[in-house]
């Protein structure tokens, strides 16, 4: 787990689920991205005191996600790696359960599992389930992440064979799993919701970037890169032009933050939202189209598994 400047309630709901695990015997690392987090590092050392198990790392200056996860799994000393953010919450038997599925089925590389959305005061919006069918998740990878990345158990021997995590600012998640695939490492999702996925503003926002899809371009470079030479050459340079692109756009960005929003509401202001999106940027045109392909690519399986 990584933390940053999360509410020091829902951090600490976080933490406290995974010390309830039924699976006791794990080291839980934490890396504190924000040295100046006065409340969130005195919380932690308080906590470790009455709990070995967890392991604190201080980043001298914030270095990101990506950053924060590869220096705790360097650190880490298991063979199985479970990722969790720090305002989720995880279910009692999460851990246990993920475990167990790793070890009865070794060729899969990562699990992950439904999530059950919460809002910020923990109200339960619903619950949302991915794809378990392995083949059509390589199907779909090109359009959509196919794994919430907080749900993630995956094994250090798949983590060492693509070299961990990238040092990218967002999307990170979809890098690892689009190189895990091109790899012919399995990844599988359970039917079941082990985490509670929390939906607050900062996550809508993130998750709706300009950047991201710039981001997005590159990592689809990549894989390209992948299928016609076998490998890739990461560069952070090159990744920084794909960024540079991304010019700011203030009434992009608040629609889709908008858009966003009224997704999570299921709200009709959606439908009118997408076409001005359509009209003012190219990338959304082009993640427009890819959410028909995806669309129509879901609705072909779904036809053969009801004609099978």
């Amino acid at each position: 787990m990584a933390c940053y400047r999360e509410p020091l309630d829902w951090f600490g709901a976080a933490v406290d689920s995974i010390l309830a695990q039924t699976l006791a015997d794990f080291e839980f690392i934490i890396v504190l991205d924000d040295p100046n987090n006065l409340s969130i590092r005195e919380y932690l050392y308080q906590k470790q005191l009455s709990d070995g198990r967890i392991v604190i790392i201080e980043n001298a200056s914030n270095l990101g996600l990506a950053k924060s996860l590869m220096k705790g799994i360097e650190q880490s000393t298991g063979a199985f790696i479970a990722r969790m953010d720090a305002d989720d919450v995880a279910y009692q038997e999460r851990l246990k359960v993920q475990y167990q599925f790793l070890l009865a089925n070794q060729q899969v590389g990562l699990v992950g599992s439904a999530i059950e959305n919460i809002d910020e005061l923990g109200n339960v919006l619903g619950k949302q389930y991915f794809q378990s069918d392995y083949a059509l998740m390589k199907k779909m990878i090109p359009y959509c992440s196919v794994a919430c990345h907080p749900t993630w158990m995956f094994t250090k021997q798949a983590y060492d064979k693509i070299k961990g995590y990238r040092n990218l600012s967002t999307a990170q998640d979809y890098d690892f799993l689009y190189r895990l695939i091109d790899a012919e490492i399995e990844i599988h999702n359970l039917p079941v919701a082990l985490l509670q996925y929390r939906i607050h503003n900062a996550s809508i926002t993130s998750g709706m970037s300009l950047k991201r899809y710039k981001i997005r371009r590159y990592i689809h470079k990549l894989h390209h890169d992948r299928v016609r030479q076998g490998h890739d050459h990461f560069c952070e340079q090159e990744l920084q032009h794909f960024i540079d692109q991304a010019s700011p756009n203030k009434l992009v960005s608040k629609l889709l933050t908008q858009l966003r929003q009224s997704e999570q509401s299921n709200s009709p202001m959606k439908y009118v939202i997408l076409p001005c999106l359509a009209i003012l940027s190219n990338d959304i045109r082009q993640r427009i189209t890819d959410h028909l392909k995806l669309k129509l690519l879901l609705a072909k399986h779904t036809k053969s598994q009801d004609l099978s």
